[in-house]
C-alpha cells in the first residue's frame, strides 16, 4: 500500500505540473502566441499613480501573467506603484473608471507574453490606499504574489495564481470573504490580528503545501479535504474532516475555513 501511495503522488505531481504549465489543456493563459523570445535590455523603472477621482469604494483587479507582484497599503492616492521591467513591449497599463461612486482599477500586463526565466525582470510594487474599502482580485501565471493587506481596507480578495507561491496577509478590520486557488506552489496565509466581522475563506491547493495561521482569541472552523498528503492543526479539535479551536462558538465573530487539498501538506497555526 505504501509503494502504491508513493506512486499515485508521483503521478499527481506529474499531472499537477502540466496541468499548470498548460500541456493538458492547451497553451497556459501566461504564454504567447508567437514562439519568439524578447531580447532583455535594461531595466525600466516607472512610477504610476492612480486618484480616487471622487470614488467612495474601488475594485482593484490585477492581472500578471509571470513576475512578482506585491502589494500593500500606505498609498497617498488610491494607487502608488512602482513597476520594473527589462522589456519595453511589458509596460503594465493602467486603466481607470469611476462609476456612481465606485472605482475601477485594471493593471495588467499587455497580451502576448512570453515563458519567463532568470534574464527577465519583471516586478509590480503597488501600494494601495489604507483608508478606501477595496475589493482586490489578483491572477497571476507563473512567479510570486506577496500580498500584505493588514493595514488595508479589502473587504474581499480573491487570488488565482498558476503556478505562483503566494504569501498573503488577511485584512481584519474589513474582511469578510477571500479566496484563493494554486495550481501548483506554497501558499502561507496569516488571518492573525483583531478581525471586526465573521468571514469565510475558501483555499484550493492543487500541487505545494499550505500554511495557515489564525488568531487564538477568534473562532476558528476548518472544514478539509484532501487527497493525499497529511493535516497538522495543534490545539483544534478535530471531528472527521472538521476542525475548531477552543474558542469556537464562544467568540463574536468566526473565520469559517474551507481547505481542499489535492497533493500536498496543510500546517494550522495559532498564535
Amino acid at each position: 500500500m505504501r509503494g502504491l501511495a508513493i506512486f499515485l503522488v508521483i503521478v499527481l505531481l506529474i499531472v499537477g505540473g502540466l496541468y499548470a504549465t498548460g500541456a493538458l489543456t492547451g497553451i497556459a493563459w501566461w504564454k504567447p502566441d508567437s514562439g519568439d523570445q524578447p531580447t532583455p535590455g535594461d531595466v525600466l523603472t516607472e512610477d504610476k499613480s492612480v486618484g480616487t477621482q471622487g470614488a467612495q469604494s474601488a475594485l482593484v483587479e490585477l492581472r500578471m501573467g509571470a513576475g512578482k507582484v506585491t502589494v500593500r497599503g500606505g498609498a497617498s492616492d488610491l494607487m502608488n506603484a512602482t513597476f520594473s521591467y527589462n522589456v519595453l513591449a511589458w509596460k503594465p497599463i493602467v486603466d481607470y473608471v469611476v462609476t456612481n461612486d465606485q472605482g475601477r482599477l485594471l493593471v495588467r500586463e499587455p497580451s502576448g507574453t512570453y515563458s519567463f526565466s532568470a534574464k527577465y525582470r519583471y516586478d509590480w510594487d503597488i501600494r494601495l490606499s489604507s483608508s478606501t474599502p477595496i475589493d482586490l482580485e489578483v491572477k497571476t501565471g507563473a512567479g510570486n504574489a506577496n500580498l500584505d493587506l493588514g493595514d488595508m481596507m479589502v473587504r474581499s480578495l480573491t487570488v488565482d495564481a498558476g503556478a505562483s507561491s503566494a504569501s498573503i496577509t488577511g485584512s481584519p478590520k474589513a474582511m469578510t470573504s477571500m479566496d484563493v486557488k494554486t495550481g501548483v506552489g506554497s501558499v502561507n496565509i496569516d488571518l492573525t490580528g483583531d478581525w471586526k466581522n465573521s468571514a469565510t475563506v475558501h483555499v484550493n491547493g492543487g500541487v505545494g503545501s499550505i500554511k495557515l495561521t489564525v488568531p487564538r482569541s477568534v473562532g476558528v472552523t476548518v472544514d478539509a479535504k484532501r487527497g493525499i498528503g497529511s493535516i497538522s492543526a495543534p490545539g483544534f479539535t478535530r471531528d472527521g474532516n472538521t476542525y475548531r479551536n477552543s474558542v469556537h462558538g464562544f467568540s463574536a465573530v468566526t473565520l469559517s475555513i474551507d481547505l481542499n487539498v489535492g497533493v500536498g501538506s496543510v500546517t494550522i497555526t495559532q498564535e
